[in-house]
């Protein structure tokens, strides 16, 4: 059986956005296993808030978590003044734990970091605050696909460097292709800041190599923006102790990867080709949404900016409901969302294919009649894949570097 931990107790958060299960597909492709029940918003005059509700399920992950604190960071936040302060939490020769703090150059603000044994470390060139990126692009000759890593260093360097990526110092390989994270880089795992800068970095380094590289938010990416850690492993509780704060402002809108992440969009566009966490449901089409406006509604929640407002559909319906783009699961576990349905979402975007991450396969496939691409493997488990796409041709892809058409 395929599954993660599920949520605890109900709470609810000061930054409200509906907490819902973060249950799985337990079987094959495809499931009848049952989908997470609704959980309506509560209507409410709010600064640009959600509802959060948990339902009663099993245990929390820090049950059994046996991490510590640990070398972690940096931390880079902008100051008030526009400078860079860069915390790390570093050990000594007796391999006791500091705090490390240090300015970056204004003029080339940049740091090397360690990956892992072996690696050569990673120069990470820090940018100018991030806009939005489009939404919508044309279709690329190569794509190279893969979803909830949650913090595995490992597999998710693996991966890029099986796939022809990246080479091994890092330097984008793929030429005018792209790369799409499809969410859930956060929680579970004990490498969630190398993964994060590591993604930032590629983003740069494949702009400069005619390439691209998208990072659609997950799931857990909005939980952790909106103070739910309840999958945070104990080390990063403890190195945020240290560091003077809590888990959820590790990446606060002040830190370069807090606010470049807060830009990244909920659905993507690729062509005839849809990118999207969980799934779009047909309350997508219903309300009449398009991913612009699905993007901004997101993008506004989590900047921030204090308008108070009713809760808003758009918002709602990209990361605040079971039938939101970051929740949905109506591809794999029941009630599976029907043909017609299924059709009239493909036609409400203009694509031909929709892909996802969020619910558990065995092995990346094709659903639904080749209409949805399911991408979310255990990569913790050791079953490390990506999805590759040459031209029309689609692979699945592990870390031996093997192809199997889909």
């Amino acid at each position: 059986m395929l599954s993660r931990s599920a949520a605890s107790s109900p709470r609810t958060c000061s930054t409200t956005f509906a907490r819902l299960p973060d249950r799985v597909n337990p079987e094959l492709l495809p499931t009848t296993s049952r989908r997470p029940r609704r959980h309506p918003l509560r209507a409410a005059i709010v600064t640009l808030l959600f509802t959060w509700f948990a339902p009663t399920a099993a245990l929390a992950q820090d049950a059994t978590d046996q991490s510590r604190a640990g070398i972690d960071g940096p931390y880079v936040r902008r100051t008030t003044d526009g400078s860079l302060t860069s915390t790390r939490i570093v050990a000594d020769q007796s391999d006791a734990l500091r705090t490390e703090t240090t300015t970056l150059p204004a003029d080339a603000p940049s740091f090397e970091l360690e990956l892992l044994p072996k690696v050569p470390p990673l120069r990470v060139t820090i940018r100018a605050p991030a806009e939005p990126p489009p939404c919508r692009r044309p279709r690329p000759d190569q794509l190279f696909v893969l979803s909830d890593i949650e913090g595995n260093l490992p597999a998710l360097l693996g991966l890029l460097r099986a796939g022809g990526v990246i080479d091994e110092r890092c330097h984008w390989t793929f030429g005018k292709g792209h790369l799409v994270f499809l969410g859930d880089l956060f929680d579970r795992g004990l490498q969630v800041t190398e993964c994060l800068w590591l993604l930032y970095e590629l983003e740069a380094r494949a702009r400069a190599g005619g390439g691209e590289l998208h990072f659609v938010l997950g799931n857990h990416e909005v939980m952790n923006f909106t103070g739910d850690v309840r999958y945070v492993r104990r080390k990063y509780h403890e190195n945020a102790a240290r560091l003077g704060t809590t888990p959820d402002q590790l990446h606060a809108r002040d830190t370069v990867l807090g606010q470049w992440l807060r830009t990244r969009p909920v659905a993507l566009q690729l062509g005839d080709e849809l990118f999207v966490h969980g799934g779009m449901s047909p309350a997508v089409v219903a309300a009449g949404l398009q991913i612009e406006r699905l993007n901004a509604a997101l993008h506004t929640a989590l900047a921030g900016d204090g308008k108070a407002e009713p809760v808003d559909r758009a918002l709602e319906l990209a990361a605040g409901s079971a039938d939101g783009l970051i929740w949905y699961r109506g591809y794999l576990q029941a009630p599976v969302v029907g043909d017609a349905e299924l059709d009239a979402i493909r036609k409400h975007f203009g694509v031909a294919r929709i892909v996802v991450g969020h619910t558990l396969v065995a092995n990346i496939g094709f659903v639904l009649g080749r209409r949805v691409l399911a991408v979310d493997v255990q990569h913790a488990k050791g079953n490390s894949q990506a999805a590759l796409r040459i031209g029309d041709d689609w692979y699945r892809l592990g870390l031996d570097g093997v192809r199997t058409r889909l």
